[in-house]
């Protein structure tokens, strides 16, 4: 039996959607799988339930049969991190390594779907490296290419976890980058002892949220037309600092939403100045009327929220993050993706197991 940890050290790399895309073509190929996610921090609730929505999607669309206090065994809640610092707590790791003997029972692969960061999960002793080194479950590292820096990352996790770093998948990597990517940073990794399982390229079927749905998460009223809500946001961005050093911060990403204070007229009319999808003015600020004027000429809707920045930002994340894989053509396509240019045989040869 093999395993199998799908690893990150940000979030929003597209984490969940590979590990959905991997089992399914490993159920494909005639293997029996399992699926677990061994600490969970993004739980929500219903009825007074606890749960991680993402693994019980994933659960549903695996037609998987383990119970979901396995496939999650530890949920982070705001009750358990008070019992930890109160020091009233159980052994995390008993309990995960009790549902993982459960899990792998009869399994040919099980895929465990790692936290968001690398130190996440170090509260219960369950960080990415606490846990793979529990269960002796070797690691894909799933990392987005913006720049040379994106290398740093990964030879600092092969530092850090040694031959415990089975490899990796380079994801959303932009169309003026995939060839020096392809030529020059994956030979490189695969020099430094490093498998490059996959290199994807950046897609906007899978990056973009209408801005009709984030009005509609987000709340707060809107200024400009609703026909202008049509239009599809790729990324978001934080304005925060100077306006001067705004300009080239905002020139990286086209299709974006800016979310900045509604106080924050520079910053605004200086991200109307590049290509912007909509702009989100917390603090429950009127807009400038020449802010409303230019906004209007570039046919840029003006979402008016009463929150403040930061929890703008959180509540943003948290619709960018879900929608990515939670949409079936968005899924379909992150598969075709994945069948088109991931090195499934290589996969299984490092894991040792046969189709």
């Amino acid at each position: 039996m093999a395993t199998l940890y799908v690893a990150s050290t940000e979030t929003f790399v597209g984490k969940s959607a590979v590990c959905i895309g991997l089992l399914r073509r490993m159920q494909r190929d005639g293997f029996n799988v399992g699926y677990m996610k061994p600490v969970s921090v993004s739980v929500g609730g219903a009825s007074g339930t606890v749960m991680d929505e993402d693994a019980v999607f994933i659960r549903e669309m695996l037609a998987l049969s383990d119970p979901m206090d396995q496939i999650v065994p530890v949920l982070i809640t705001p009750g358990v991190v008070e019992a930890i610092l109160r020091g009233q707590y159980p052994s995390y790791t008993r309990i995960l390594r009790d549902a993982y003997l459960n899990v792998s029972r009869n399994k040919d692969i099980v895929v465990l779907e790692g936290t968001n960061t690398w130190s996440e999960g170090a509260l219960v002793d369950l960080s990415a490296d606490q846990v793979t080194d529990l269960l002796q479950a070797p690691g894909l590292l799933v990392t987005r290419y913006d720049s040379t820096l994106s290398v740093d990352t990964v030879l600092s996790v092969q530092r850090y976890v040694g031959e415990r770093l089975l490899g990796v998948l380079i994801n959303q990597v932009e169309d003026s980058q995939f060839e020096f990517v392809r030529g020059r940073v994956a030979p490189f990794l695969e020099r430094r002892g490093i498998p490059v399982f996959a290199i994807l390229p950046r897609d906007p079927t899978l990056a973009g949220v209408s801005i009709e749905e984030l009005l509609a998460h987000l709340g707060g009223q809107l200024i400009g037309e609703r026909e202008w809500c049509a239009r599809v946001a790729e990324a978001m961005m934080i304005g925060a600092m100077s306006a001067e050093a705004s300009m080239p911060f905002f020139r990286r990403r086209g299709n974006k939403v800016v979310v900045t204070g509604g106080d924050r007229t520079d910053l605004q009319l200086a991200a109307l100045k590049t290509h912007t999808s909509a702009l989100v003015l917390t603090g429950n600020f009127k807009p400038a009327p020449e802010v409303v004027h230019r906004a209007g000429d570039l046919q840029v809707p003006l979402i008016v929220v009463p929150d403040d920045t930061l929890a703008t930002v959180e509540r943003a994340e948290r619709l960018f993050g879900r929608v990515r894989f939670h949409e079936d053509a968005k899924l379909r396509r992150f598969t075709e993706l994945l069948e088109a240019n991931f090195d499934y045989p290589r996969l299984y040869d490092a894991l040792g197991v046969r189709r």
